[in-house]
């Protein structure tokens, strides 16, 4: 079973942002082992302060180091991804993201920001060594509504371009091998 490590930039779980995660969870189903890590339930002290030997961080480094491949989900905030994101990207070792499949995933006010994700976010992603970057799916937040239930609505536009980014991460995962290497300091 393939392991896929979703880190979310999200700075609440009441975000909709979390309706990209909950789309992303519910494509993947029982066949994908999905870990979700919320960057914004690490401990703050040792994001700040670049603690990498924090268990919690040394935790979610491992996670990420054992997945096959890794959905990175950020908000866009004045054209670039999450402050708390790139926080919890610095404390990744370098070569982080090698061999891995990766998926961008963006939601911003305005389709102004939409290059975000190529300009921003995908540099960062390729200095941690993602070799294997999947197109980024952006989405405008008025396409992502809050249920009753507490979950979220994805507007059929905004899911059609969720599911083809998701459908080709897929894709290029089942191409890659498995991995477990576990990261220590």
């Amino acid at each position: 079973m393939k392991k896929i490590a979703l880190i979310s930039g999200s700075y609440s779980l009441t975000s909709r942002l979390n309706g990209l995660e909950e789309y992303a969870q519910s494509y993947f189903g029982p066949r994908t082992r999905l870990d979700v890590i919320h960057v914004h339930q690490l401990p703050a002290g040792a994001l700040i302060s670049a603690d990498y030997k924090d268990p919690e961080i040394i935790g979610a480094n491992n996670r990420v180091a054992e997945s096959d491949g890794v959905i990175v989900t950020t908000p866009i905030f004045k054209a670039s991804f999450s402050g708390i994101l790139k926080t919890y990207l610095d404390l990744l070792p370098q070569h982080a993201l090698d061999g891995k499949v990766v998926l961008p995933l963006a939601l911003g006010g305005s389709p102004a920001h939409v290059l975000a994700i190529k300009y921003a976010l995908e540099p960062v992603l390729s200095e941690l060594g993602a070799q294997y970057i999947i197109q980024g799916a952006y989405t405008v937040d008025h396409q992502v509504k809050r249920a009753k239930n507490g979950r979220f609505e994805m507007e059929s536009e905004a899911a059609r371009r969720l599911e083809r980014a998701l459908r080709q991460f897929e894709e290029n995962l089942q191409r890659q091998p498995e991995s477990s290497p576990v990261i220590s300091h």
